[in-house]
């Protein structure tokens, strides 16, 4: 007998059209999986970063592929951006940083993984890490996520794509630190996807987030008074929450307009290739944890 969760699960596929658009974002988020797995195994021939480039070139090929045989389902909106709204998603993307410093922090209270390869950064000249670390992440990742998987989820329920698309973008950082922040910004990311109608606005936030965060990598925060530290961590943190809301607030409308009405709840939203890439990502970030 099938119980009931299961058989709510199967109801998708008596939608085909809303079946395949599901089927095609869960294989592509198992995509990025496997292609990680192919570049780790690269990394004693091309070095870390050259493996990193690999993984970027093979999810970007494979996303672009399939946003190109999917043209009339799967958009990718490139358009003119508004000085207004770029200031406006700037901001709170630099404002950001502290709030994703503090969920790390989080993280690596109870997972010894929650730091990423920012150790890393500082080893390369600042325009160099610049491109490898906060440009190139930043368009590869925005098309893969905001681009090929919430494009294809839009088809299905808008609202639910924003959870999803944001789940599937966190497990992807492999660390526990990195999934809490993640999770927040990669809603964020499509949530200024969706309402603006354009992903140049979502890979600004991105690039800048990226870049701020190599930048600090550099400075010499240990040396920094304790009071300057709060005072700069209150700051970011109201300017956080206010630009947000603001942001919200001015173009939430929108998403009225955009919103198509779904027949199902999220978990429901997900093929059996969704679930075992996220399967593998709790596995290998349970086995991070454990080794940190």
């Amino acid at each position: 007998m099938i119980d009931s969760i299961t058989y709510k699960w199967l109801r998708i596929k008596d939608n085909p059209k809303d079946y395949n658009m599901v089927h095609i974002a869960d294989k592509t988020f198992l995509s990025c999986i496997v292609f990680e797995v192919i570049g780790i195994m690269t990394m004693m021939f091309l070095g870390a970063v050259g493996a990193e480039m690999m993984i970027y070139l093979m999810t970007f090929l494979y996303s672009f592929f399939i946003c190109r045989k999917h043209k009339d389902s799967i958009r990718v909106p490139i358009e003119k951006i508004e000085a207004g709204k770029t200031i406006h998603v700037l901001g709170i993307a630099i404002c950001g940083v502290p709030v994703a410093m503090l969920l790390n922090a989080l993280g690596c209270m109870f997972s010894g993984s929650g730091a990423e390869m920012s150790e890393d950064v500082n080893v390369y000249p600042v325009s160099v890490a610049i491109i490898v670390f906060a440009v190139v992440p930043a368009i590869v990742e925005e098309y893969i996520f905001r681009g090929a998987i919430l494009g294809a989820y839009m088809n299905v329920d808008v609202k639910a794509s924003i959870l999803i698309s944001g789940i599937f973008f966190a497990l992807l950082h492999f660390s526990f630190g990195s999934v809490l922040y993640g999770f927040l910004f990669g809603c964020l990311f499509a949530y200024v996807r969706i309402v603006t109608g354009n992903m140049l606005y979502s890979m600004i936030m991105h690039c800048a987030f990226n870049m701020v965060n190599v930048l600090l990598s550099y400075a010499d925060i240990g040396n920094v008074p304790v009071w300057t530290a709060l005072l700069l961590l209150g700051i970011g943190l109201t300017g956080f929450v206010v630009l947000t809301v603001a942001f919200f607030k001015t173009y939430g409308t929108e998403m009225s307009k955009n919103h198509k009405k779904g027949k199902y709840k999220p978990y429901e939203m997900i093929s059996k290739e969704g679930y075992i890439a996220v399967a593998i990502c709790v596995f290998i970030i349970s086995m991070l944890g454990l080794s940190g």
